[in-house]
């Protein structure tokens, strides 16, 4: 045994392959055998690597269920609480049509330069012009919303919800059936 500050002393052999004592090991040490190992090969498909881009037919996917969202919302819910407003259901879902299609019409024209699919009539440069008035109009139209909606907070966000997953639909199915590569 050590005493306090001193250090046991330890045999040193010099390796078997390069003659080269190391420090701290034993005499007993058993050696590892010396044979190269080789990687058993690989069989099947590569790994698959990361995407830049989400596939396409997932956002055209999401594109229907939200279509599909829109369409419920708008005939479960706009249609059954603009019975309750004081300019009557057809007045306040009429205001919310007008919506949906300055909806659908704003991302078209805003992504009009990068489609494969183009009106002849209308030049690359004009379709964002026409489209920032557009959305002057929508905010009217959202500002119609919320003066026909009586203070009725909830038919406020579901109708503006409506109009927003539109609009998102909208840009989601152009992006991913007509975008030009």
């Amino acid at each position: 045994m050590a005493a306090e500050g001193e250090w046991e002393e330890v045999a040193e052999e010099p390796d078997a392959d390069t003659g080269e004592v190391y420090e701290g090991e034993t005499a007993e040490a058993e050696p590892e055998p010396a044979g190269d190992f080789e990687r058993p090969p690989r069989y099947g498909r590569e790994p698959p690597r990361a995407v830049g881009r989400p596939d396409r037919s997932v956002l055209a996917m999401l594109s229907g269920l939200g279509f599909f969202v829109v369409a419920l919302l708008l005939v479960l819910g706009v249609w059954n609480l603009a019975g309750t407003v004081p300019s009557g259901a057809l007045g306040f879902a009429a205001v919310v049509a007008a919506g949906m299609v300055l909806a659908v019409i704003i991302p078209y024209l805003w992504m009009l330069d990068d489609l494969r699919i183009r009106p002849r009539f209308l030049r690359k440069s004009h379709a964002r012009f026409i489209a920032g008035p557009l959305i002057g109009v929508l905010a009217i139209v959202l500002f119609g919303l919320f003066t026909l909606a009586a203070g009725n907070l909830f038919l406020i966000i579901l109708s503006v919800a409506v109009l927003g997953l539109t609009q998102a639909c909208v840009a989601l199915f152009l992006y991913s059936m007509l975008w030009q590569e």
